[in-house]
């Protein structure tokens, strides 16, 4: 039975989501194998530099979102990607912050695919004046943006604003995870260009009007043009941030 050795002590606070956060990402990123157990909490704590009360707190912490099972006489055996709780926002963005994994956004992109341009079309038939108008000014910032970073905030506000126009809990419960780190993290790291961000501003207009016109399929058809784009822009960027990433790790 394989044992993980893990090191680099965890001093900032609170030290039971850095050691959390720290063990989720070796997981996430193989360095500690589906179906290797834990070293014990004595040897996490001199590992780790910290009480039994941090780890045991950590590892209940990472045992939520499906990366390991504790069990009695066993330990605390880690779990394969298949029992991974991947709708969880933390796990989601911890996953987006580890090793390039292009089977991830693409799996994202066809979630938003499959839900978003409903929520679009619902919204269009939903929206009052006052949701409709937090969308106007979100686009009003995205078009007013003079660097990536404000551009992305008001990308995801917009985002945000369809989907709870859909008046669905369950779509904004289930989209609002993906749209904040995907769009937060896949733009910040991806797009490096604000003339290439800005060129999405003439689909999210579509998005806009349509939903604001009542016009249900023009708005389906729309977000469906803006998560293509987006996924497009991704991919011809896929390449270069791949090289970026693999220098920074050596």
């Amino acid at each position: 039975m394989a044992v993980a050795r893990l090191a680099n002590p965890v001093r900032r606070s609170p030290l039971h989501e850095q050691v959390a956060r720290t063990l989720s990402l070796r997981i996430i990123r193989r360095e500690i194998e589906p179906g290797t157990v834990l070293p014990n909490e004595d040897a996490l704590c001199q590992q780790f530099d910290v009480s039994r009360t941090v780890i045991r707190e950590a590892i209940r912490v990472i045992a939520t979102k499906g990366l390991v099972q504790v069990r009695p006489r066993i330990g605390t055996r880690v779990c394969s990607p298949a029992q991974w709780e991947l709708s969880d926002s933390v796990l989601l963005k911890w996953r987006m912050e580890s090793e390039p994994d292009i089977k991830l956004v693409q799996d994202l992109v066809e979630l938003r695919n499959m839900i978003e341009p409903m929520a679009a079309g619902l919204a269009a038939e939903r929206a009052s004046e006052a949701e409709v108008a937090v969308m106007t000014e979100a686009y009003s910032d995205m078009e007013a943006a003079t660097t990536i970073d404000e551009h992305v905030v008001a990308d995801i506000r917009f985002h945000l604003s369809v989907i709870e126009a859909s008046g669905n809990d369950l779509v904004v419960s289930t989209l609002r995870p993906v749209i904040e780190n995907m769009l937060g993290s896949s733009f910040r790291r991806f797009i490096r260009s604000l003339e290439k961000t800005k060129k999405s501003l003439p689909v999210h207009k579509a998005v806009l009007r349509a939903i604001a016109e009542g016009n249900s399929h023009g708005a389906v058809l729309a977000m469906h043009k803006v998560i293509g784009r987006g996924a497009e822009d991704i991919e011809k960027e896929w390449p270069a941030f791949r090289e970026m990433f693999s220098a920074t790790r050596q």
